[in-house]
């Protein structure tokens, strides 16, 4: 009898051993298909670009070149999405390394942060926005403008599919770092632009609308009597220049003469 208990109890040892294996390698058998199943992951969220553009942009800012007869103005707006800065961008004409080329961004600065960065790396990165690149540079000018002294330096400016081309880069803070020009002006392929010729461009830039923003008024305001009376289109010019005069080695044209009577 008690062999017989005995051998009862080694049978019922060996079942739940037999179970508790046969357990084990069915939870190793989960866990190496849920190993083996692909887990499914959110897609990663894309990132909001900082700038947004505007569709058809008021345009705050008119500029009158008559250096360049026969080409079209563009005009281009953006907002910054969190800070609320605006940008202004006015083109003239396509880099292409055979005909003129103008680009002004006008930069009201909201909240954003913006850094102070050096002439070179300012300009590197409004060419970026253009899809342009620097591919030489030489040391920073100053340039007097109705709006106070510009930085300016001479450059190579390249697009993708075109030789570089001669231009001058331009930069001026105002409003306490608060409003911000900068671009790029470039000549014809074997006249590259003057200074006096960009002086005169930037002389006739004008504020269009402010919009309701009255320190950018009074900066465009306090500068009127402030313009170069040899540009055209100034208001105090004493004539009006021929579209070519930028050719003429930077001669200043002559004053008109009255005649006698």
């Amino acid at each position: 009898m008690h062999d017989n208990s005995n051998e009862a109890r080694h049978k019922v040892r060996r079942r739940l051993l037999e179970s508790s294996a046969t357990a084990v390698l069915l939870l190793l058998s989960v866990a190496v298909l849920a190993a083996m199943k692909p887990v499914s992951r959110p897609a990663p969220l894309a990132l909001s670009p900082a700038w947004i553009d505007v569709r058809r942009p008021i345009q705050s800012f008119n500029l009158d070149a008559p250096e360049f007869p026969r080409l079209t103005l563009t005009y281009e707006a953006r907002r910054h999405r969190t800070g609320g800065g605006r940008q202004d961008i006015l083109t003239l004409g396509t880099l292409d390394g055979q005909a003129p080329y103008f680009r002004l961004m006008l930069y009201r600065v909201g909240s954003e942060p913006v850094e102070n960065a050096t002439l070179f790396v300012d300009l590197v990165r409004t060419a970026a926005t253009a899809g342009l690149s620097i591919t030489r540079s030489l040391a920073p000018e100053d340039l007097a403008t109705r709006f106070g002294d510009f930085e300016t330096m001479d450059l190579d400016l390249a697009a993708a599919r075109a030789a570089p081309t001669q231009c001058l880069g331009f930069r001026k803070t105002a409003l306490e770092g608060s409003f911000r020009m900068s671009g790029f002006a470039c000549g014809a392929p074997t006249k590259p632009l003057s200074r006096i010729a960009l002086a005169c461009l930037l002389d006739r830039l004008e504020l269009a609308a402010a919009g309701g923003d009255r320190p950018l008024a009074g900066f465009f305001a306090s500068n009127q009597l402030w313009r170069d009376p040899v540009c055209a289109g100034t208001g105090l010019a004493p004539m009006l220049l021929k579209a070519d005069w930028i050719d003429q080695d930077d001669a200043l044209p002559p004053l008109r003469v009255p005649k006698e009577r």
